[in-house]
């Protein structure tokens, strides 16, 4: 899969609000993805049902509470009004939190009763947890579920070149057209990620060979990788790896003497006669940067398909370049000129005679627990659970080391001294062989993990064979079992989101279950009991308690407003006024009615009887709700 420095395949290209397998270090994954709005409501909407079912697990814990009073004292039966009354959790802190401290503090005729302390202390804490696992698990629980920026590719955009036919240059100029883009994409993101990308790569370098006698360095390198089917990005695939492992060395025996004054340094490819290549040294080309040419052996594909040990040579077009500093570097190796270059003042240049960098690579497959010799012999692998239309695809892209591609696609950007070349003059001091292969094996990496999600960026040629398109036209059985990486994609877990709603319905359906046993007992209960347990839930709610004010006396029936209804009648010609605490220091006020005067909370002897203001007679109305 692709990395933020790889550019994100066009939102076209793949699938949206479709569920899919989600390859993952754990195994394939329920998933589905969404961009922008999309998953933003997505969010929304998981924070709201978690927000509904905390506030329906503390109103399932209110009704717990109403149920098991444990004391039917009026100070307990302020703690069930405020909890019946509160429906949401920090409202019911604050209020219990008050509550704990006059039970605890105001006990002006005996010592304190703590158990009332203990039980508003104990629906403090409760009323916090509630509180503080809404906010928590309303910001926490979505992030829970998201699990990945990836989503499956859409089959009609997909596109991969075949391998051109050998006898068609046409064909064969076309694919190397097709592959570059890819290519040097995969060059670019090395230069953006050099270091993340750096701790995924090996490359070493041996300078323990001893120098030749006319002083030139010999130096070897060896590196390799790995990539696994998760990284490709492969639905069903994790279970597949690829272990790449290769050496290089300086060859200086494949060059070819010639005189001084030629304008070409020839070499003997493995010295092979018929496997030559030229280094020109004229004036033309030695004003452009240094590049590089990649040459696979004669007999690179007999090699893959016997073991995938392949060789590869690269030749370095680098000597007659004017250098600002002195060089010692096999490829950058400096003598005097004659004449400083008026560019730059540069008063050295590189040698002739370059030594070729002579490598081998070899690609290690793995399925499961079974190896293979090369990537062809993949599909012959018994439960193979990768469609062949993706097999394929690895088959086209592995018959040459990915090194070879991406070298001989990027051209004069292969050599990272080329990229710092202006004119043709380099500075040798800071060039080195080990620097240009690192690049190269980095890109080469990136590239070779990238295999899938480039088929999203091909475009279609329709004059060109597409690996994707089977013989009816249309896309091949499982082209589409991979993912592809965006920072625009947001996936998420189907089964955490099922699972996540399925948690959050519990309390939610545990409220609606107290709901029904409130309504089924709405008057249903024993006249002959002067406090069924049930008449509380009816009695306790804050308009109820206000129609109490409105009550005539015990015993008898309302009419001024009827005790079935929740609100006065349309006729109602009682009224009430708010009394200001006047009375004493710390009143609370008190809710008289005009028609009927009470006596102010300063007249002890009737306070606990007709003092509406406090209305903590709880036990009397209870016992007298004909609810």
């Amino acid at each position: 899969m692709t990395d933020v420095y790889t550019p994100a395949p066009d939102s076209s290209s793949y699938l949206l609000a479709t569920p899919f397998s989600m390859p993952s270090d754990r195994g394939d994954r329920w998933a589905v993805s969404f961009t922008g709005n999309s998953a933003a409501l997505l969010v929304a909407a998981l924070s709201t049902i978690i927000a509904v079912s905390f506030l329906c697990l503390w109103n399932f814990i209110c009704f717990i509470a109403m149920l098991f009073d444990g004391n039917a004292t009026r100070r307990r039966y302020v703690a069930l009004v405020t909890l019946w009354n509160s429906n949401e959790s920090w409202f019911a802190f604050k209020e219990l939190l008050s509550y704990t401290y006059q039970c605890a503090t105001y006990h002006p005729n005996s010592d304190p009763y703590w158990g009332d302390v203990a039980y508003g202390l104990v629906f403090c804490i409760i009323a916090l947890a509630v509180f503080g696992g809404s906010i928590a698990m309303g910001i926490v629980g979505p992030s829970l579920v998201q699990i990945g920026n990836v989503a499956p590719p859409q089959p009609s955009t997909l596109f991969y070149p075949r391998i051109p036919a050998a006898d068609d240059p046409v064909q064969q100029l076309q694919e190397f057209g097709l592959r570059a883009p890819g290519l040097l994409r995969a060059l670019g993101s090395v230069e953006a990620a050099r270091v993340e990308l750096r701790s995924r790569v090996l490359v070493d370098a041996d300078t323990s060979y001893p120098d030749r006698e006319n002083g030139d360095r010999v130096i070897g390198l060896k590196y390799g990788y790995s990539l696994s089917g998760l990284e490709l990005g492969l639905q069903g695939g994790i279970d597949l790896e690829l272990a790449v492992e290769g050496s290089c060395i300086t060859e200086y025996g494949w060059y070819v003497e010639s005189a001084e004054d030629d304008e070409v340094d020839m070499y003997h490819l493995w010295n092979n006669a018929n496997d030559s290549a030229w280094v020109l040294l004229n004036l033309y080309e030695t004003q452009h940067a240094p590049r590089a040419t990649f040459h696979l052996h004669s007999q690179g594909v007999d090699q893959l398909l016997s073991g995938s040990n392949v060789s590869y040579a690269i030749i370095a077009s680098s000597a007659r370049r004017s250098s600002i500093s002195p060089g010692s570097d096999p490829w950058y190796a400096t003598e005097p000129r004659d004449e400083h270059d008026p560019r730059f003042d540069a008063g050295h240049w590189i040698k002739r005679q370059r030594p070729v960098l002579s490598c081998w690579e070899q690609n290690r497959w793995r399925y499961g627990t079974q190896n293979v010799a090369s990537v062809y012999e993949l599909k012959n692998i018994p439960g193979m659970a990768i469609p062949t239309v993706l097999l394929e695809v690895l088959e086209t892209t592995f018959t040459v080391p990915m090194i070879v591609r991406l070298g001989n696609a990027s051209g004069g950007s292969a050599l990272r001294s080329g990229t710092r070349s202006l004119n043709g003059v380099i500075d040798a001091h800071t060039c080195s062989i080990y620097d240009d292969i690192e690049r190269l094996i980095l890109a080469s990496f990136v590239a070779s993990r990238n295999v899938f999600s480039d088929a999203t960026m091909f475009g279609q040629s329709g004059n060109y064979p597409n690996i994707f398109t089977s013989p009816n036209g249309q896309p091949g059985n499982g082209a589409a079992n991979f993912v592809v990486s965006s920072p625009d994609i947001q996936t998420f877990s189907l089964t955490g989101i099922v699972t996540l709603a399925a948690i959050s319905v519990v309390p939610i359906m545990a409220r609606c279950a107290a709901w029904w046993l409130v309504r089924v007992h709405n008057g249903r209960q024993d006249p002959q009991l002067g406090a069924n347990k049930w008449t509380r839930f009816h009695v306790l709610t804050a308009v109820q308690l206000f129609r109490c004010m409105y009550e005539p006396g015990a015993d008898t029936q309302s009419r001024q407003w009827n005790c079935a209804m929740p609100v006065p009648d349309e006729l109602d010609e009682n009224s009430f006024r708010l009394v200001p605490n006047k009375c004493q220091a710390y009143c609370k006020g008190h809710i008289d009615k005009d028609t009927v005067r009470m006596a102010r909370c300063n007249d002890s002897s009737m306070r606990g009887q007709e003092n509406t203001g406090g209305m903590a007679e709880i036990g009397k109305l209870i016992a007298d709700e004909p609810i």
